[in-house]
């Protein structure tokens, strides 16, 4: 997981670079209007389910037991830390809804929105919402079942890249490993060497 939000924040980041600069005569985007944020809030709020803390609870007790960083923490403590992290987390969720009103408002339409909230706000949207929670911690154990063989070959492209010996290809695929959790080792990967 941390590794995917590194290689998310990487693309991000580059993308960022090499964006086409906005030329002068393109018109601003119009800030969100008043009718926009209230309905992106009403929207994020039905997506919001009573099934969210459980699939958070889920979701980082798995982190938790994949972490091949820390030490075995006994059991006590565990539990103490997946509480404290799932009560945390769960108190930001207002927090990080009133955050993204302005980003989503910022994306869509009015229509879009009272159609989102029209879907959303009667039974069939409520069960979907309720599912699309539920699944999360599924999901997220099926997109980290497959993380390992992208960190193998991001590995061998950055040492195609960077010229690595065979020897540095396996110290960092071993680190890189290590990071996400699919593997054992006492070293960190390796900084690249440049070409």
């Amino acid at each position: 997981m941390r590794l995917m939000i590194a290689v998310l924040a990487a693309t991000l980041a580059g993308s960022a670079l090499t964006a086409t600069p906005v030329l002068a005569q393109e018109p601003a985007a119009a800030a969100p209007s008043a009718r926009q944020l209230q309905l992106t809030q009403r929207y994020l709020n039905l997506l919001m389910t009573d099934q969210l803390e459980g699939a958070i609870r889920e979701m980082i007790g798995d982190e938790m037991a994949n972490d091949t960083s820390a030490p075995a923490l006994p059991d006590e403590d565990r539990r103490f830390l997946l509480d404290l992290t799932v009560e945390l987390t769960t108190d930001m969720v207002p927090l990080m809804v009133q955050e993204m009103v302005p980003v989503y408002a910022a994306v869509f339409t009015e229509e879009e929105l009272l159609a989102l909230v029209a879907f959303y706000d009667n039974p069939l949207g409520r069960s979907i919402a309720e599912k699309s929670i539920t699944v999360m911690p599924e999901a997220n154990r099926a997109i980290m079942a497959v993380v390992p063989q992208m960190v193998e070959k991001m590995a061998l492209r950055m040492c195609q890249h960077y010229n690595c010996t065979p020897e540095e290809l396996n110290e960092m695929q071993r680190g890189m490993r290590e990071g996400v959790g699919a593997g054992a080792g006492d070293s960190a990967a390796p900084a690249p060497r440049r070409k």
